[in-house]
């Protein structure tokens, strides 16, 4: 659950950047209409919600919200790094780490 969790963090900070024209620019050479700004903000907003929930639910109240936001400093840390970086990885390590945390979370 915990990596699961952690992906849903990744994914929702990949959204928050990605609302941001001059990242969303730099991914895909093209800025983002405010239709989909407003619905990268939401979408990430559900990750977010989804991964705290999930981190609850399995570490407890007090325990879990630490734990989520360690995860989203982390998330957010990584995801910096990548766009810095490398930032054409970006989207395959998003979708790898989330096909990996679903299937692990079934395991």
């Amino acid at each position: 659950m915990n990596l699961l969790s952690f992906a849903l963090a990744y994914a929702a900070m990949i959204a928050l950047c990605l609302a941001i024209p001059r990242h969303h620019r730099q991914l895909f050479e093209l800025a983002p209409p405010p239709a989909r700004q407003r619905a990268l903000r939401l979408l990430a907003l559900v990750l977010l919600m989804t991964a705290a929930a999930l981190n609850v639910a399995f570490s407890g109240w007090a325990i879990g919200l630490v734990v989520s936001l360690a995860q989203l400093m982390c998330a957010g840390l990584l995801v910096g790094l990548m766009l810095a970086w490398r930032e054409r990885l970006l989207l395959p390590i998003g979708a790898t780490l989330s096909l990996v945390g679903v299937v692990t979370a079934f395991i």
